[in-house]
């Protein structure tokens, strides 16, 4: 007979899951990147499937094969909201990214749980059995408890199962309660579409969109063609999902993709939810895959037509390793490889599209005001402290991405020399040193401190006695002024 795929099994799945515990002919199906499957490789009786065991893992989904995931902390309050679920028959479900995560076996970091019925609710019965503060958001009807005394994990989201109607491209969603079926079906891709219930013993995952068959295929799909116009967000989701996992777009939803790039989709989304899918992006491990990405399909432009320089990126991704110390590739760093080709009034133009805070606004600055500077940094006669007039206070990680990107060899080399040589110079003396001398208190004292640090830079000073015989004179010469 003709081979097998595993589509052939994923067409009966959704009605396996919802009408039967799983077991193990739905577990078995749980995997990822196989090829065909042929008759011989598998033999269904009773209900079992037995697979061929060249990359395929099979996952079992018992409540205790879960928790082996989970860290100690989201162990804790794992436990805990079983129990309350239990208790109160309340029809509570581990939705989202978790679920997708524990399906390929990647750890779980964060849990995401929807609720039928009041999550706010259930959220004060949580922060009451954990210890915790609980900040409601009733626009959403969700909740957010934040624990006391633990750092990772400290928060934790419920949401009321709901559906949502948007009133217009890229608008807010109008929210009303609903099912988990409902809850499901307004989420972003199928792989993020799935839920296992915590009031079951034997966890029956719930995938009415095809989610696993989408992880087996490798594919990041839409559930519905007018997804990206609803909320064009979902574009830098799209690439942010498709390079973590190490999927591809399907090809409708790439074609979805274009299409709400070339209608201007994200014309109607405000900077500030734009900056913070972008953040999203720079704290994953491979930003710059991710920002590459965005970039061929059109979407970093859409935000702003400057935002077009893929070379720039793949550089950097190039030369971070050489330039940055180990564990020092900074997320904002990515940032500084998107500005680093801007003009100076295209940085300004994207900080404000962006809405940037000032430590994104000053990193983008910077590195723009870097480039401009390249012929002066490069200039061979500039003195130590010369370099340092031209770079102090400015971010490190622009430092290092112009260092990276350059193509001036002198240029290179002399932001290397002031990130790890000259910047760490400092005199001997100090602020009550130069008071004891005979420095007036107040800004002389800043004045005299930098004015040393140069002397101290160009070899002008090489030792304490030398800063205070300096000092002493510096006194003297502005003591005849006014300071």
């Amino acid at each position: 007979s003709a081979p097998l795929r595993q589509n052939d099994i994923m067409g009966n799945y959704n009605a396996i899951a919802l009408g039967n515990p799983l077991n193990t002919v739905l577990v078995a199906t749980l995997f990822a990147g196989a090829g065909p499957l042929n008759p011989g490789h598998y033999a269904i009786m009773k209900g079992r499937m037995r697979l061929p065991t060249d990359n395929l893992q099979p996952i079992n989904l018992t409540p205790e094969a879960i928790e082996n995931c989970l860290d100690s902390v989201n162990l804790s309050l794992l436990t805990v909201l079983r129990v309350l679920t239990r208790d109160r028959s309340l029809p509570v479900y581990l939705v989202g990214g978790p679920v997708r995560d524990f399906l390929l076996g990647h750890p779980v970091k964060d849990l995401d749980f929807a609720v039928e019925g009041d999550a706010p609710a259930l959220a004060r019965r949580l922060a009451g059995q954990l210890g915790g503060q609980v900040i409601v958001h009733r626009r959403f009807g969700t909740a957010t408890v934040v624990r006391d005394g633990v750092r990772d994990g400290a928060r934790v989201d419920l949401v009321t199962a709901r559906r949502e109607a948007y009133p217009r491209p890229g608008a807010l969603p109008l929210v009303s309660p609903g099912s988990i079926r409902d809850d499901l079906a307004r989420r972003d891709f199928s792989v993020n579409a799935m839920a296992l219930s915590l009031a079951e013993e034997q966890p029956r995952l719930l995938d009415l969109h095809s989610g696993t068959a989408d992880l087996n295929r490798r594919l990041i799909r839409t559930l519905h063609p007018e997804s990206f116009a609803d909320d064009p967000t979902r574009l830098l989701r799209a690439v942010r999902y498709e390079q973590r996992l190490g999927f591809q777009l399907e090809p409708d939803t790439e074609a979805q993709v274009h299409a709400a790039v070339a209608q201007g989709c994200l014309d109607t989304v405000s900077g500030d939810r734009l900056r913070h899918e972008l953040e999203r992006i720079l704290d994953e491990e491979q930003p710059g895959k991710v920002l590459m990405r965005a970039v061929e399909l059109g979407i970093l432009p859409a935000i702003h037509p400057a935002l077009s320089r893929q070379d720039c990126l793949t550089r950097w991704d190039e030369a971070s390793a050489q330039i940055a110390p180990e564990g020092d590739v900074q997320p904002l760093a990515w940032l500084a490889a998107l500005a680093y080709p801007l003009s100076l009034g295209d940085g300004e133009g994207v900080i404000r599209r962006l809405n940037m805070p000032n430590s994104w606004a000053q990193m983008a600055r910077d590195t723009v005001e870097i480039r401009e500077l390249e012929s002066e940094i490069a200039d061979p006669a500039q003195s130590k402290s010369q370099l340092c007039r031209l770079l102090d206070g400015r971010e490190s990680p622009a430092i290092r991405v112009a260092a990276g990107l350059t193509d001036s060899p002198a240029t290179r080399r002399n932001l290397l020399r002031y990130l790890n040589e000259i910047r760490q110079v400092a005199p001997i003396l100090n602020g009550r040193d130069l008071l004891a001398i005979g420095v007036p208190p107040g800004p002389p004292v800043g004045k005299a401190l930098a004015q040393l640090r140069a002397a101290r830079l160009d070899g002008r000073v090489n030792n304490e006695v030398e800063e205070r015989e300096w000092v002493r004179e510096y006194v003297r010469t502005e003591a005849e002024g006014d300071w």
